[in-house]
């Protein structure tokens, strides 16, 4: 992993902290460079929002899928990210296995790892093979469903839209790259929360990287406080299992006949800052949901929506084109080999070569106007097919509602309430003109 310090604010952190204390605490406008103990009378004492003023944005390299999304991402939404796309990477076709190798080495016994590689190689030999039977499924498939798509853009995506369905059989421990932007209060909680020896690495990395920058922060990194000990997401016990969607589950819904909508205005969401929609922020929808892990990446970017904690399961998920080219037995062999592999290796190993297709259960809890947000980009056809399912099948679910009425009506792309695209360029070819609102959720199989 290669972490570099790419942005921070542009005064010192414990200068700004200390202007922050002294205007919440004196009358007269005091200077910059007037600073305060602030690791004394500040963080050691919990007056945490002072730290919150500075912004470090890290440029992370060559850092698996696997310790971002079940690391980095996992668990606090005080952080702003904007990783390399798995959808469609060029990172599939020809993975270095020397460089996976390195990569695990660090923190797992050579033995442990020479188990494990056979795996990951059958996964990206199995969408080598694939690949080119698979793209002609998806350019029959978008001129089928996409009837306004012309030829560049059939030629262009149709192989995309193959490697996106294919990447399930890809390991998540291919390397990644992304920007992502901590305040000082984060960071400090993330380093010292850090729970698995990647992520320990990691943040370590990201504190090196500030303390360069600004050597007098280091007592705010105590090596005593770090957490004790590893924590890896539980594996559900059984046999492998292919799924062929998403499965959803409406647990409750605490809704509200007056929702506040601004849906489909422009590309400027401002539910969260406007004052007639602070009562969305009181009513919920709490739902139990089972997706790829590749979906539980993209749902992770919704920093608003609250999670439980995510199970791996035994499940696999097929998409559309996979199933109709007959890759069910294909998917089984192959999560079950996955799975055969936990009484074999360390738990640490066994989470970080989950392939993209393993399937995760966990809860969700959204607040009206999160999920309003949500909805809006999930149900756009620019999504990935199972995210769109998952987002579709919920909105069928309070369809049933008499209360969820006008809910409902904004659970919707912006196409689907404005009859226009804002995707510019990006538009998918669907047809959105004079379609009734009950063939406008179609099942896709891109």
């Amino acid at each position: 992993m290669r972490v570099q310090l790419l942005a921070k604010s542009d005064k010192k952190p414990l200068d700004l902290a200390s202007h922050a204390a002294r205007v919440c605490y004196t009358l007269n406008q005091e200077l910059l460079d007037k600073q305060l103990d602030v690791k004394g009378r500040l963080f050691d004492s919990g007056h945490h929002t002072t730290l919150q003023h500075t912004n470090f944005t890290f440029y992370i390299q060559d850092v698996p899928v696997t310790t971002v999304m079940f690391g980095l991402h996992l668990t606090s939404p005080y952080y702003n990210s904007d990783q390399r796309s798995g959808r469609f990477s060029k990172m599939y076709a020809e993975p270095d296995f020397n460089m996976i190798r390195n990569m695990l080495v660090p923190y797992y016994a050579r033995e442990d790892i020479e188990k494990v590689l056979p795996f990951i190689e059958t996964g990206a030999e199995i969408y080598r093979e694939w690949l080119p039977k698979i793209i002609p499924l998806a350019e029959k498939a978008i001129k089928a469903e996409r009837p306004f798509a012309n030829e560049k853009y059939i030629e262009l995506n149709a192989p995309k839209l193959a490697q996106e369905q294919l990447r399930m059989f890809v390991s998540q421990i291919v390397p990644t790259a992304l920007d992502t932007t901590l305040n000082l209060s984060a960071l400090t909680a993330l380093w010292r929360s850090a729970w698995t020896p990647e992520l320990r690495a990691l943040t370590d990395a990201m504190k090196d990287a500030v303390l360069a920058e600004y050597p007098e922060l280091d007592g705010f990194f105590d090596p005593a406080a770090r957490r004790d000990g590893d924590w890896f997401l539980p594996i559900q016990d059984g046999t492998a299992i292919v799924e062929d969607k998403p499965d959803l589950f409406l647990i409750h819904a605490d809704l509200s006949e007056n929702v506040y909508t601004n849906a489909g205005k422009d590309s400027v969401d401002t539910l969260y800052f406007t004052p007639e929609a602070l009562e969305n922020d009181v009513h919920y929808v709490h739902t139990k949901v089972q997706v790829s892990c590749a979906t539980y990446g993209q749902d992770q970017r919704h920093r608003s929506v609250r999670r439980s904690t995510p199970r791996l399961t035994t499940s696999f998920y097929l998409p559309p084109l996979l199933k109709e080219a007959g890759m069910a037995p294909v998917a089984l062999k192959f999560m079950q080999e996955w799975l055969d592999l936990k009484d074999a290796v360390p738990a640490g190993l066994m989470q970080a070569i989950t392939p993209y297709g393993a399937m995760v259960s966990y809860d969700k809890l959204a607040d009206l106007n999160a999920l309003i947000h949500e909805q809006g980009k999930r149900t756009c056809w620019c999504a990935q097919e199972e995210i769109y399912h998952l987002s579709v099948a919920l909105r069928e679910v309070l369809a049933c509602m008499p209360e969820a009425k006008k809910l409902v009506s904004v659970l919707a792309p912006p196409c689907f309430i404005c009859g226009k695209c804002q995707e510019g360029a990006r538009y998918c070819g669907r047809d959105i003109k004079g379609t009734p609102e009950d063939n406008y959720f179609p099942k896709r199989k891109i």
